[in-house]
């Protein structure tokens, strides 16, 4: 293995073809590097099994925000190219599979946000992935104060020229592959995938950048419910609830077919995430460290 190749996050992915290989010396940054799509996709099962699961429940319901959360994981279970990044001009493979996303401490507009990072197990259904988020965000809201709060606050009371320095050191022991497991494992933005719902707030989905910082290379933004026009079963036009989501992925990480069946996995689980209710079986949990 190349000198400082080792990460606590990632394994280098040092079989894969020369051609994928040189794309982070084609495009050194992330943000020369995203691929966006947006799709608008029919909710009317889905919403029928968020009925189905939230019968007689009047806390903790199921949404579509953890429907999305849920295909995300089970979609870099089974097509596990997705989990990867690029650091050091490098493309590794997740260790595990982490979700982000931020939370507020209160249902208010003035209410401090914060950012939450999950880890999944590749054989999480629906519920499990509904369970953990309610468990972090119930101990998020508890907390007084966030590790995201206590930083940039501490960040920002310095001088410009020390904040710059600070983060140029820290840019430049990732490159090196220097920064400690728990320098990583705090930071959102080091994670598989980041999502936003943005229905929860009334508004449609936009076409989300992705960061420099970090090792995100996929983000989802998930859109308000709203009625559209579709074709039905026999070709006729009707008016269904919709949502429309966007995705931004990293085209360093994999190629165009990937992309296209990536969009076509998440769009199918979202709208019938019948198959998010049961485990995956090992066999079809393909191996993400193939070209390790």
């Amino acid at each position: 293995m190349p000198l400082f190749a080792r990460r606590s996050d990632g394994v280098l992915l040092s079989r894969l073809p020369g051609f994928r290989k040189m794309f982070p010396y084609l495009m050194p940054t992330r943000t020369e590097s995203i691929i966006v799509h947006q799709q608008s996709m029919r909710m009317k099962k889905a919403l029928a099994i968020l009925e189905r699961l939230n019968q007689g429940r009047t806390e903790r319901r199921y949404t579509l925000f953890h429907i999305l959360l849920a295909a995300g994981v089970r979609l870099m279970a089974t097509r596990p190219e997705n989990n990867r990044f690029v650091v050091g001009r490098r493309i590794y493979q997740r260790k595990q599979i982490e979700m982000a996303f931020v939370t507020k401490k209160e249902l208010t507009e003035s209410a401090a946000e914060t950012n939450v990072k999950i880890v999944f197990e590749p054989t999480d259904t629906l519920e499990q992935v509904a369970q953990r988020i309610w468990d972090v965000v119930a101990t998020v809201k508890k907390s007084k104060s966030s590790k995201d709060e206590d930083i940039t606050e501490t960040l920002t009371k310095l001088p410009r020229w020390l904040t710059r320095v600070l983060m140029w050191g820290w840019k430049v022991f990732d490159y090196f592959n220097l920064l400690p497991a728990s320098a990583i494992k705090g930071d959102a933005l080091y994670s598989s995938a980041y999502l936003a719902n943005l229905g929860s707030i009334g508004i449609d989905a936009v076409q989300h950048h992705l960061f420099e910082w970090g090792t995100c290379s996929f983000f989802a933004v998930m859109g308000k419910l709203k009625k559209g026009v579709v074709v039905d079963e026999q070709g006729q036009p009707a008016v269904e609830d919709i949502i429309t989501t966007s995705f931004t992925l990293d085209e360093r990480i994999a190629d165009g077919v990937n992309l296209a069946k990536t969009i076509t996995t998440l769009a199918t689980l979202i709208e019938d995430p019948e198959p998010l209710l049961t485990p995956l079986s090992p066999e079809q949990i393909p191996d993400p460290y193939k070209y390790a």
